[in-house]
């Protein structure tokens, strides 16, 4: 009984949540349009770019000029969507991030490309469901959000440089729902002791915004090579919410109320390339509506961050994250 009213606080908080950012984004502050000159010769890597936000992402740097590495689970899909773009600056990669056998066999086919990175966009993701238990032992949303980026940008971080005294990036699309990691327990990360879908979710978004935070400061200095950023990307209508009822029964609505994946691949952009972002003062930046904006209290948390970061190394057997000292 006590886990049943468990899940519906975490399905309240979460609407509710999801709700007051609905009216945010449609009333007080606007989409704003990405407005960027030609990025050519940049070489983004991005996760999920074959539907949704990502996809949407992926077209946006191709009119940029930038060349696009994709790695996602349906390659042919990928294919399909891009069938009209210019094919000849995308590359197309298996990437399973339910397998972290998958995440290092993508690094190192990206590697083998001998191409500098400027930036990484840790797009993919799921969302709700009931809990699934990957081949490496970990949650499954955890894994697909989380895990499977920590692993990938530690793999690809040697790569990653700046260009013309730009630092790279390294971006993490986590979602306003970090607050609702807000109780995440270090002690059960994977969700054995009690499982909530949407507690689940949460927990990997305020994952994503802790490492980027974290990682961010481990980073800087007076001229950084990388800076990290996470971002909410809004509320956006796409089939990552095919789980949701409301969603499904009221489609027109969701329509009319939420960002349209092009809005949201739009601040993808922004947080892999804009120049303003790199003289940014404060370590582990946060994006909403391509403004730096607040996180919670609990991900702010600097020993909150170093126990998460320690804990996830020791789940992924890293020793020395990017063959760096950190």
């Amino acid at each position: 009984m006590l886990d049943v009213l468990r899940c519906i606080l975490f399905d309240l908080y979460l609407n509710i949540i999801g709700a007051i950012y609905v009216l945010k984004e449609q009333i007080l502050d606007r989409h704003r349009s990405l407005d960027l000159s030609h990025q050519e010769g940049k070489t983004v890597v991005i996760t999920g770019g074959n539907r949704g936000i990502g996809l949407e992402a992926v077209k946006k740097l191709l009119v940029l000029k930038c060349r696009v590495i994709i790695g996602c689970r349906n390659t042919e899909q990928a294919e399909r969507s891009l069938a009209k773009e210019d094919m000849t600056r995308v590359t197309i990669l298996p990437l399973d991030l339910m397998n972290m056998e998958s995440v290092s066999e993508f690094a190192g086919r990206v590697k083998g490309l001998n191409v500098p990175v400027f930036a990484l966009i840790n797009n993919a993701g799921i969302m709700f469901g009931s809990r699934v238990e990957t081949k490496d032992g970990f949650e499954s949303q955890l894994s697909t959000n989380y895990l499977g980026h920590f692993l990938l940008s530690h793999l690809l971080l040697p790569l990653l440089d700046g260009e013309g005294g730009r630092p790279g990036r390294i971006v993490n699309v986590s979602s306003c729902a970090h607050y609702v990691g807000s109780w995440l327990n270090f002690e059960d990360l994977n969700l054995r002791q009690f499982y909530s879908s949407k507690m689940a979710y949460g927990n990997s978004k305020a994952a994503q915004v802790m490492f980027s935070q974290y990682l961010d400061s481990r980073l800087s200095g007076s001229e950084p090579r990388v800076r990290v950023v996470a971002l909410h990307p809004g509320v956006v209508h796409t089939d990552l919410y095919s789980q949701v009822g409301w969603v499904q029964i009221f489609t027109w609505a969701a329509k009319i109320m939420m960002k349209t994946p092009s809005q949201g691949g739009d601040i993808l952009v922004y947080a892999a390339l804009a120049p303003e972002l790199d003289a940014a003062k404060t370590t582990g930046l946060y994006i909403e509506n391509s403004r730096l904006r607040r996180i919670s209290s609990f991900t702010a948390s600097i020993q909150n961050q170093a126990t998460l970061w320690n804990e996830t190394c020791k789940m992924l057997n890293i020793q020395s994250f990017g063959n760096l000292s950190l």
